[in-house]
């Protein structure tokens, strides 16, 4: 029920100083690759030749919805069993000494002075945990900061409160590169003492044992579940700076984001009679609930960072699980709909009153042996076996090696296939080789010429994030950026999306009247997002085809719909953009990618048939996230006729409250494709018996929009007095001189 997707930040530098004393701590910082710095998508330049039909839809299918929990004042009383409770330390407060204790793994306490050292200024305790994917993610970036911070006397010690066996601790150290010493705190003196509810969090205390310093790493993450667009604030390393240069902190407090330290006590298991008085129980209940809607992913060797599968993995996060629940991050890409779309559903309220109901109850345990019996998880190591074995198999052409830390890296991936004929497929999948770095790719195909061009002007090392990153294919610098072939004369496009990978999705299946059609002469290309995890990675994944022995009776269809609009100006918090699209011929729905960017709330699609005035709800994604976008198929697909009227609505927040707004203050945010860009671009796939857009008009009319945004923005910006009004709309300013446009 919780995924993590951390983009592991890098330690950022700190800025020389003007003092004597702010230069000698320059020696505290991270001496870390500019390769870290995050790199963004560009905007469109005459110097490059390529446009966009697959870059449209990166970081669609992403998932990256962080589940995490809170910490720092004030927060309120909390409720229920294993709440957090709020701190009752401030920083500038000095912690008595006795409570200032760690011990090692045989017993032994080290008292603070030992930690501190003779020559010490300052020690920072960072909480961890062995199996938090954030405090994994953080190690090798804390253990960075420490070494940059030694020669200073700021010592690092790191603190695990919690350990399911011995060892776990020695374990975590070696494996996420942590090098300073790590502690245990496993009666929560010090955690108490500290008031640290979260895992990382870090406090650092001065020789007089005074806070300095309490709350997050870094901002990569300020709201739960909402990464922070755009580089890192460094602000540990900041309080570090303040207190090494002799002066007060300047952000003595940030609020920590992680996985909740403070777990409940695991009650005893009930005995059958005692469970009987309880209504839920984990093996009558909440077991189901868990195989319905959470194990596909977090299950041993899955994408989710930790399992769901026991009684003491449900103790453990239920509660987070609630939350993420009801913020409808959890289970991912909910949505709502008149339609029956594949794939798991969102829980209902039913479920929902019944994991706190066992919650409130001590989470009994229940009676193993009158559990109702459970299908077995899919395996999704292997191809879909219901399909049989793929006709064809397609291999990496090299492994890809991903470095420990530093920002997400896309990679464009070319599997060879270039066959003299077009091929129909019947099904396609997309089979990840380690599902933990994996976060999701998107399968198309393209010219072989285009991919070898492609490769020759983009491969090497452009995109990566990290001296170990190693992987074949290319990185356009606009994603995923394609010329566009001609459309051909039976209308088939040569530069297409076919297929989406996320955790839990194995084959797509076209459907039974038609077929994915792959055009003689191409490659398929796999855009895939990696993660990382803390450590050194590789993966190597392939591509798994069955084909359509006989020429299906009906096209695919790909339909841009494209929202009207220039720009969404300041300051507003619901902008609403809107699109539509009217069918030629009757034509058969059978699924939809909803595309847009950070700003976006919601999106809300509808279909309303020729004569009727009440529409049909396709799909609404209620709580838009821009790291979670998600194919959605319905599991047949539904006719529509001749002139049924498709619309598309987003609504968009570019105010300073947005937590994804790219932009602090926020700007002027104009129709055009880079991340920091918006749009509102869901594409919709149809079956009919003749192409529904044989010359491409759908994505021709995307692109004059984004040229006419980028006409207007030049006037904004450059020669012409002209405004971006609190509507959207272009005007003339009205401090200037009508008779004289130009400055």
């Amino acid at each position: 029920m919780r995924s993590f997707s951390v983009a592991s930040p890098a330690p950022p530098g700190i800025s020389a100083a003007g003092n004597r004393s702010e230069k000698r701590s320059q020696a505290c910082r991270t001496a870390h690759p500019a390769s870290f710095v995050r790199r963004r998508e560009i905007g469109y330049s005459d110097r490059m030749r390529w446009l966009h039909p697959l870059r449209l839809l990166a970081l669609c299918l992403a998932a990256a919805a962080l589940l995490a929990a809170d910490a720092g004042p004030p927060l309120p009383p909390a409720a229920g069993p294993g709440a957090q409770t709020a701190p009752v330390v401030q920083t500038g407060q000095a912690i008595p000494v006795e409570r200032l204790a760690v011990h090692t793994a045989d017993g032994r306490a080290v008292p603070f002075a030992e930690l501190l050292g003779p020559d010490g200024r300052a020690v920072c305790f960072a909480f961890l945990h062995h199996a938090c994917p954030m405090a994994q993610q953080y190690g090798p970036v804390l253990a960075q900061v420490a070494a940059g911070c030694a020669a200073e006397g700021v010592r690092f010690v790191g603190v695990i409160c919690e350990l399911d066996e011995p060892g776990q601790a020695e374990a975590y150290s070696r494996e996420f590169g942590i090098t300073f010493p790590v502690y245990l705190d496993t009666d929560f003196t010090l955690a108490d003492a500290l008031a640290a509810t979260v895992t990382p969090e870090v406090v650092l205390i001065d020789r007089e044992r005074m806070i300095r310093y309490a709350g997050r790493i870094d901002d990569r993450y300020k709201v739960r579940g909402v990464m922070t667009p755009g580089d890192p604030k460094g602000e540990l390393q900041a309080a570090i700076h303040d207190l090494v240069a002799g002066r007060e902190v300047r952000e003595p407090r940030t609020k920590a984001v992680g996985c909740p330290l403070h777990r409940p006590e695991r009650p005893a298991p009930l005995q059958a009679a005692d469970a009987k008085r309880h209504a839920a129980t984990f093996h009558g209940d909440v077991r189901p609930f868990l195989h319905d809607h959470c194990q596909r992913c977090h299950s041993p060797g899955q994408a989710g960072p930790f399992s769901l599968l026991s009684y003491d993995d449900a103790v453990d996060w239920m509660e987070t699980g609630l939350e993420e629940i009801d913020a409808r991050r959890m289970p991912p890409a909910q949505i709502d709909s008149d339609l029956d779309y594949q794939g798991p559903k969102a829980p209902t309220a039913a479920e929902i009153a019944m994991l706190r109901e066992w919650v409130a109850s001590g989470k009994p345990e229940g009676d193993a042996a009158a559990a109702p019996k459970l299908e077995p998880l899919p395996d999704y190591s292997a191809f879909e076996e219901d399909l049989g074995p793929p006709d064809i198999i397609l291999e990496q052409s090299e492994p890809t090696q991903l470095g420990a830390h530093g920002n997400d890296m896309y990679r464009n991936l070319a599997f060879g296939l270039n066959r003299d004929t077009d091929l129909h497929l019947r099904a396609i999948q997309f089979l990840p080789g380690n599902r933990k770095i994996v976060h999701h790719a998107l399968i198309g195909y393209l010219p072989r010429t285009t991919v070898e061009e492609a490769i020759r002007e983009h491969g090497g090392r452009e995109g990566f994030g990290h001296p170990d990153d190693r992987a074949g294919g290319f990185q356009d610098p606009h994603g995923i950026g394609f010329r566009v072939p001609p459309i051909r004369a039976d209308g088939q496009p040569r530069a297409s999306f076919v297929s989406g990978y996320v955790p839990g999705v194995r084959a797509t299946v076209a459907p039974a009247d038609a077929a994915v059609v792959i055009p003689a002469g191409c490659d398929i290309t796999a855009q895939i997002h990696y993660v990382r995890t803390g450590k050194l990675e590789t993966d190597s994944s392939r591509v798994g085809i069955w084909l359509n022995k006989e020429r299906p009776r009906k096209v695919m269809n790909i339909i841009y719909v494209s929202g009207d609009f220039a720009v969404v100006p300041p300051g507003v918090t619901d902008f609403r953009i809107l699109g539509s699209y009217t069918l030629p011929q009757d034509a058969d729905f059978v699924g939809v990618v909803p595309h847009t960017h950070q700003l976006a709330r919601w999106v809300e699609l509808r279909a309303t048939l020729p004569g009727e005035k009440q529409s049909l709800l396709l799909l609404r994604v209620p709580q838009w996230d821009y790291n979670w976008q998600s194919p959605y198929n319905l599991k047949q697909p539904r006719r529509f006729p001749a002139g049924t009227r498709f619309e598309v609505e987003g609504s968009y927040d570019n105010s300073a409250a947005n937590p994804r707004n790219p932009f602090q203050p926020p700007r002027n945010v104009w129709h055009d494709e880079t991340v920091d860009d918006e749009m509102l671009l869901p594409m919709f796939t149809f079956t009919s018996d003749k192409p529904l857009d044989g010359k491409g008009d759908s994505f021709k009319k995307f692109y004059a929009a984004i040229g006419r945004s980028r006409f207007l923005q030049r006037l904004v910006n450059h020669r012409f007095k002209y405004v971006a009004d609190a509507e959207g709309n272009v005007v003339l300013s009205p401090d200037s001189d009508p008779d004289d446009h130009r400055d």
